[in-house]
């Protein structure tokens, strides 16, 4: 894989603060870059209404590396572009907040202090104290409209869901975990279940509740494997001669935990479950 190039001259505003940001506006800007575009180009296609919030997004965009302006700030271009190329732009985006080094590592770790509760879902009024306890070391102060803003983005990417009685479900969607299996199993050329979980953690999000021992996934997590499981999307084995197991806790497709090693990824289905969020908010919006 291509080495990973950190933009220069990033905006110095933290990136939680960019709180009209969305998900939408930023794949939409970040795809017109088929080749350079100037800031004002930019801004005279997107900006309808609020030019600033345009603004805003390319400045984002900037502080998470996936792109650059040239020396007089006029020019926008792709950066790291050639690392990850396959993958859509959601799980691209979730890529760059996990390489950002402390103190602009902030967003991906609100997910990390979600899941230390062990639990599939939390509020916001639940979560905030647990992250004004666990991170601390920045120089802002946590507030609901940050977390917010982390609740809105994550959603938009698939890497959480919002509902109305338990708040923020802790589990990815299908398809964002169909596309990093895919990935990973393409390019190392293993099904070992322990390595494609771990390289996405290393890379995009936090999938263990713990690894010492026999690694144990997230019951968030571990719902949303089990139920593309049920549905034929993967399969997992358990081998009596495997070097790493990782163990599935109970979900409603299982009443006991398990431990397996290896999966087999089959054909993704043609349905709503296997969209990104924004495919399936822009079909409603056509239909």
């Amino acid at each position: 894989m291509a080495t990973y190039r950190f933009a220069v001259n990033k905006p110095n505003r933290t990136l939680i603060n960019y709180n009209t940001v969305r998900a939408a506006e930023l794949k939409s800007i970040y795809t017109s870059l088929i080749s350079d575009r100037t800031v004002q180009n930019i801004v005279s296609d997107f900006a309808h209404k609020n030019e600033d919030n345009v603004r805003d997004c390319i400045d984002f965009l900037h502080g998470v590396d996936l792109v650059e302006r040239d020396g007089d700030d006029r020019v926008v271009s792709q950066l790291n572009r050639e690392i990850f190329p396959e993958l859509p732009f959601e799980p691209r985006l979730l890529y760059h907040l996990r390489q950002q080094p402390h103190p602009k590592n902030h967003l991906t770790r609100i997910q990390n202090v979600a899941l230390d509760t062990a639990d599939r879902s939390c509020t916001l009024d639940v979560l905030l104290p647990q992250v004004k306890g666990s991170l601390d070391q920045y120089d802002f102060s946590w507030n609901e409209t940050k977390l917010r803003m982390w609740r809105a983005l994550s959603t938009q990417l698939g890497l959480v869901s919002e509902t109305e009685t338990r708040g923020v479900i802790l589990s990815p969607c299908r398809r964002l975990l169909y596309d990093l299996f895919d990935l990973h199993t393409r390019q190392e050329d293993t099904t070992d279940l322990y390595s494609a979980l771990s390289w996405v953690e290393d890379n995009f999000f936090d999938v263990f509740e713990t690894t010492t021992g026999t690694p144990r996934v997230h019951p968030a997590m571990s719902d949303v494997l089990q139920n593309m499981e049920s549905e034929n999307v993967l399969e997992f084995r358990g081998l009596s001669d495997a070097k790493s197991e990782v163990t599935l806790p109970q979900s409603v497709h299982t009443q006991t935990s398990r431990s397996v090693s290896d999966y087999d990824l089959n054909s993704m289905p043609d349905s709503p479950a296997y969209q990104y969020p924004l495919t399936q908010f822009k079909q409603v919006i056509t239909q």
